[in-house]
């Protein structure tokens, strides 16, 4: 394709944006907030699953053993499982667990006195209630649930718990919000393709006289389509950066709130995420841009 023939495509997709603006405007909106709706949903679903692995991979699988049970035995049984780390497994006896329960609850006293402040809340409540226990880590996060139910049948432990419960519902939130997402994208991605059809035959419709005699004179419907197609791309990428104008600093708003008021969360940020997040957007809206503007062609130039 020689030079002039690409600035005569160009050149008229161009005007076609012009002679349509205020059609082109709205096919541009309607391209952001559908981005945006769908980058936010990504964002969240991401962030979500991310949360779930963090979640895993610091589970703690805590087995409290039974008043009178030997801990050198149960620990022989919990070792003997291949799936728990043993470089991660650690006895905590009830005294100990009185003194982080004190401390937890603000009882800080000087580092040489803990169990003073452990004393005084045993006598608070009459007696130490916390039973010896094992804080149990997996080599595979995934292997929490089998260890755990296995650990239930060890002689002399009274009860397990573990945290993979939270990370089971971010799981099944995640899952959600890709489902939710999902539906929210069918839904804008038709009206956008909608709107970007309905700007492609006004403008078919304004310039059907030239178009008729472009292709009387012998010119073919994929070289009398391009520049609507190119129109397309335009209004498609022109909503994606709108979006990317929206979505990234707003996401960097946020990661930064929550970075220091909510240090228990931790939300994926990193200059790459952030750029393959706005190539993908860029990405998308080009798509959009482009789809519409061939369905609509496909059915349109036929009726010129």
């Amino acid at each position: 394709m020689r030079l002039n023939t690409v600035e005569f495509l160009l050149r008229q997709s161009w005007e076609g944006i012009v002679r349509n603006g205020l059609i082109s405007l709205a096919a541009i909106t309607n391209i952001a907030v559908a981005l945006m709706v769908l980058g936010a949903i990504v964002l969240t679903g991401a962030n979500l699953e991310h949360m779930a692995a963090l979640e895993a991979k610091a589970a703690v699988i805590t087995v409290d053993l039974e008043d009178g049970a030997d801990p050198a035995d149960v620990q022989a049984e919990l070792l003997a499982d291949l799936r728990v780390d043993p470089k991660q497994t650690r006895f905590v006896s009830k005294d100990e667990a009185l003194r982080q329960t004190a401390q937890r609850l603000g009882l800080h006293l000087p580092q040489s006195e803990p169990e003073v402040a452990a004393d005084l809340l045993a006598e608070l409540l009459g007696r130490n209630p916390l039973p010896n226990s094992f804080r149990v880590k997996t080599g595979d996060p995934q292997d929490i649930p089998a260890v755990a139910a296995q650990a239930e049948k060890i002689p002399g432990v009274a009860e397990v718990r573990y945290g993979q419960q939270v990370t089971e519902k971010l799981l099944t939130l995640a899952e959600g919000t890709k489902i939710a997402g999902l539906l929210v994208g069918l839904i804008m991605t038709g009206a956008t393709l909608l709107i970007i059809g309905t700007t492609i035959r006004l403008t078919i419709y304004a310039r059907r006289r030239e178009i008729r005699i472009m292709q009387l004179v012998g010119a073919t419907n994929w070289f009398i389509g391009i520049p609507f197609v190119i129109e397309g791309v335009w209004q498609g990428l022109g909503g994606a950066l709108v979006a990317v104008a929206v979505l990234l600093p707003g996401y960097t708003y946020v990661q930064a709130y929550i970075d220091q008021n909510l240090e228990f969360l931790s939300l994926l940020y990193s200059p790459s995420i952030l750029i393959l997040f706005a190539l993908v957007i860029l990405g998308c809206g080009i798509l959009f841009g482009a789809l519409g503007s061939a369905i609509s062609l496909r059915r349109y130039l036929q009726t010129v």
